[in-house]
């Protein structure tokens, strides 16, 4: 009995690291990034200044971001939603409900925001109350 608990921590001892989960903002950069049909390679190298000679490094980089071990800086997501597309806001929303009212919002006219804008804060004043 004592040999098979430890054969089963040697086992144990030997599985690879989890990967951590992928973060909010890695989820949302990875659905972008497909949405565009790019790979991270493509996103990557889109990313990369004009003259950065080392573009090995580009899907790694986005990899990492996407898998959550590494969290851009604003610049990095400021650029990265300006390749995308979305606004920089979508990425770092504190709730999908909030990305997805960021995203909406985006698409509409600058009148039409300032009315969706003006409803919102009708509706918060009337769930204050």
């Amino acid at each position: 009995m004592r040999a098979n608990s430890r054969e089963s921590t040697s086992c144990v001892s030997r599985m690879p690291a989890a990967l951590p989960a992928s973060s909010t903002l890695g989820r949302r950069l990875r659905a972008a990034r497909l949405a565009k049909g790019w790979t991270q390679a493509q996103l990557g190298q889109r990313l990369l200044e004009p003259d950065d000679p080392d573009s090995s490094t580009a899907a790694p980089r986005i990899s990492r971001y996407e898998r959550g071990m590494h969290k851009p800086d604003l610049a990095t997501i400021e650029k990265l939603a300006k390749l995308l597309d979305l606004p920089a806001a979508y990425f770092v929303a504190s709730s999908d409900v909030v990305a997805e009212a960021i995203l909406v919002i985006s698409e509409l006219s600058p009148r039409k925001q300032r009315e969706a804008l003006a409803l919102l804060k009708r509706l918060a004043s009337k769930a204050a109350k």
